[in-house]
């Protein structure tokens, strides 16, 4: 017999309209009970192919690990980081390797063409928000739904970066975060639901999260069963760069590299060209990424941050009004037939 679903109610935040100090205390709060956090039952769902099992490990605010494994192919996903490094690897097609990058380089590497935001993201867009304090945090203004949205401006080698954090109004939730480039075009968004909130750490999580890295022409799901909070990590090395003989270590941060065009031919003569890149100092001229092609479907929309209106009072990013009881969708709970026996799942 499978254990019965957890349901809790988390508390009341906000019995009025909050302050900026206020919605970011409390988002603050939350992230910093959680010294360690692992999920159960996990899984991601890549647009347009099956859901695989996943295996996620957080420990704020820099070390992460996300793997997941598909049947009959083993692992076919790794995006991680630690104090110093972050690194990520997948099967995908014109994926080109293990690449990696240190946190200090990252800004001034070819690591932002390929990923937008560093893996460590994915834990903020889990829940796991903190806001810097003295940042430049602007807001709270009010989004079409009722809910309340600050943003912060960073100011960054590639120029200035906006992040959107939606939050909700009663509970402190973080239900959206959209990040921005100085032309207003989306490096990549989060939409978070599901939550629950556990009473025994005074935490609340989300249990599913849409994740969109434009760019990177990346979308998937992860939908979260549990959550194992602050308590031992199930393996000593889980924030370890993995040494892989099955890919070519690619350092972001190497200044020879370039960007190609995915899906492009290497240049006549090219040597050691690894998809994806291309060694420098060649008589070829590394190609942009192809724009991003947004779906005909999508789960919620993105307004483009320059075309959101500076002052107060004005709804911005919309989102369905998130229920007062939080609970996994109802389709998680889909009674499959075995042998005759109903089992819920």
């Amino acid at each position: 017999m499978l254990r019965p679903m957890p349901v809790n109610n988390a508390p009341i935040a906000f019995a009025t309209e909050p302050t900026l100090d206020q919605l970011i205390a409390q988002v603050n709060g939350n992230t910093m009970r959680v010294q360690t956090a692992e999920t159960t039952g996990s899984t991601i769902s890549i647009h347009g192919l099956p859901a695989i099992r996943a295996n996620i490990s957080m420990a704020p605010p820099r070390n992460f690990r996300l793997t997941g494994e598909a049947a009959l192919m083993g692992q076919v996903l790794d995006f991680g980081s630690n104090d110093e490094e972050f690194w990520a690897w997948t099967t995908a097609d014109g994926w080109p390797g293990l690449v990696y990058c240190r946190h200090d380089q990252y800004q001034y590497s070819s690591a932002r063409q390929l990923l937008p935001v560093e893996p460590t993201w994915i834990s903020q867009a889990m829940g796991l928000v903190y806001f810097e304090p003295g940042g430049n945090h602007q807001g709270p203004f009010p989004t079409t739904d009722g809910n309340l949205e600050v943003r912060t401006i960073v100011n960054s080698p590639s120029g200035t970066i906006t992040k959107s954090t939606i939050i909700d109004k009663t509970y402190g939730f973080v239900l959206q975060q959209h990040v921005y480039d100085q032309a207003g075009n989306t490096l990549a968004s989060a939409l978070a639901s599901a939550h629950r909130f556990d009473p025994t750490t005074g935490v609340s999580m989300p249990h599913r999260i849409d994740l969109k890295l434009p760019p990177a022409q990346m979308e998937f799901t992860i939908n979260v069963y549990d959550y194992r909070i602050n308590q031992p990590m199930t393996s000593g090395n889980v924030f370890v760069k993995p040494q892989r003989s099955d890919a070519r270590a690619i350092d972001l941060a190497n200044m020879n590299l370039q960007m190609m065009q995915p899906g492009a031919a290497p240049p006549t003569g090219a040597t050691n060209v690894s998809p994806g890149f291309i060694p420098a100092g060649g008589n070829y001229q590394a190609q942009p990424q192809p724009g991003y092609q947004t779906p005909s479907q999508s789960p919620y929309q993105v307004q483009p941050y320059n075309q959101m209106p500076p002052q107060s009072g004005v709804p911005v990013n919309t989102m369905p009004r998130q229920p007062a009881v939080n609970y996994l969708p109802q389709a998680q709970y889909d009674t499959p037939k075995m042998r005759g026996f109903d089992v819920r799942r």
